[in-house]
C-alpha cells in the first residue's frame, strides 16, 4: 500500500513539472511574439509597388516639383510688383515716356512686358495700345499655362500606371493558381494581390494630387494674368482724350475728328450748303479750311465773277 501511495506521488510530481516547464515556455515565447512589430504601411507600399510603382513615384516627384515652381513663381509680388508699377505711373504722369520705356526694357514681370509692348504701340492711339496690350498678356498667360499642362500629363498617365500594375499583379497571382493546380495557399496569391492594389493605390494617389493642384495653378495663372492687364490698362488711360474720342499718341495731343463737335456754319462734304441768288448773281460759299480740325467753314458769300456784268 505504501508502495502504490509513493508511486502515485511521484506521477502526480512529474505531471506537475511538466505543466509549469509548458506554461513558463509559453510564457517566454509569448512576449517575444508580442514584440515583433508588423509591416508599416510604407513597407507595405515598397514590396508591393515594383516596376510600375516606382514610376508612379518618379511621376510623384516630378508633380510635386511642378507645383512647388507654380507657388514660387506665379505670386503677385513677382508678376505685378508694386515698385514697378507706381515707378510707371510716376513716369507716364510726368510725360517721360522714353525714360519709362527704358526702365521697363530692364524688368521681366508680366505687367512690365504687357506695358512696354503698349507704349511701344503708341503710334497706334489708345485703342491700338490696349489691343498690344491684351495680345501681349494672352501670350504670357499661354506660356505659363503650358508648363501647368504638365501636372494635367501626369495626373492623367497616373491611373493608366495604377492598371497596368493591377493587370500585372492579377497575372502573377492566376499563374500561381496554374503551377499548384488549385492546390494553392493564401500566401501564395498575397503577392500578385498586393502588386495590384498597391499600383492602383498609388496611381490613385497621384491623379488626385496632380488634378487638383493643375485646377488650383490654372486658376492662379488667370487671376494674376487679369491683374498684370487690368493694371497696365489703368496707366494706359493716360492717353485718353478727356472727352472720350481717341486720345493721344506719345508726345501728341488728342486727336479731334472733324465730325465729332457739332458746331454752327459747319459745312459737311455730305451737307453741302445750297447757294442763295442775289440780284440775280449766282453766289458760292467762301470756303476756308480749318488748320486744326481740317472742317470746311462757311463764309460770307460773294459775287461769282462768271455773272458780273
Amino acid at each position: 500500500m505504501v508502495r502504490r501511495h509513493s508511486g502515485g506521488d511521484m506521477l502526480h510530481r512529474h505531471s506537475c513539472i511538466s505543466v509549469g516547464v509548458v506554461l513558463l515556455a509559453t510564457a517566454a515565447a509569448t512576449p517575444a511574439a508580442a514584440a515583433e512589430p508588423g509591416p508599416t504601411f510604407l513597407q507595405i507600399l515598397w514590396r508591393g509597388a515594383e516596376l510600375p510603382g516606382a514610376v508612379i513615384v518618379l511621376m510623384s516627384i516630378v508633380a510635386v516639383a511642378i507645383i512647388l515652381d507654380h507657388f514660387i513663381a506665379i505670386r503677385g509680388g513677382k508678376l505685378v510688383p508694386a515698385a514697378e508699377v507706381e515707378a510707371a505711373r510716376e513716369l507716364i504722369e510726368s510725360r517721360r515716356f522714353k525714360e519709362c520705356i527704358a526702365q521697363l526694357q530692364t524688368r521681366d514681370s508680366l505687367f512690365s512686358a504687357t506695358l512696354l509692348a503698349a507704349l511701344r504701340e503708341g503710334r497706334l492711339g489708345y485703342d491700338g495700345m490696349v489691343q498690344t496690350a491684351e495680345d501681349t498678356a494672352a501670350a504670357r498667360m499661354s506660356r505659363m499655362q503650358r508648363r501647368a499642362e504638365y501636372l494635367h500629363v501626369l495626373g492623367n498617365l497616373g491611373p493608366l500606371m495604377g492598371l497596368l500594375g493591377t493587370v500585372l499583379g492579377m497575372i502573377r497571382a492566376f499563374a500561381k493558381m496554374q503551377e499548384t493546380q488549385g492546390a494553392y495557399k493564401t500566401e501564395d496569391l498575397a503577392g500578385g494581390i498586393s502588386l495590384a492594389l498597391v499600383n492602383t493605390f498609388l496611381g490613385l494617389l497621384l491623379a488626385v494630387v496632380a488634378l487638383g493642384f493643375f485646377g488650383v495653378c490654372r486658376n492662379r495663372i488667370e487671376t494674376m494674368t487679369n491683374l498684370a492687364l487690368s493694371t497696365a490698362i489703368d496707366l494706359l488711360d493716360h492717353f485718353r482724350s478727356p472727352s472720350g474720342l481717341p486720345g493721344a499718341t506719345l508726345g501728341k495731343p488728342p486727336r479731334v475728328e472733324p465730325d465729332a463737335v457739332p458746331r454752327s456754319g459747319i459745312l459737311t462734304p455730305d451737307k453741302p450748303a445750297a447757294a442763295t441768288p442775289k440780284s440775280g448773281a449766282t453766289t458760292a460759299p467762301a470756303v476756308a479750311r480749318d488748320a486744326a480740325g481740317g472742317m470746311q467753314i462757311g463764309g460770307s458769300a460773294a459775287p461769282s465773277p462768271i455773272h458780273q456784268p
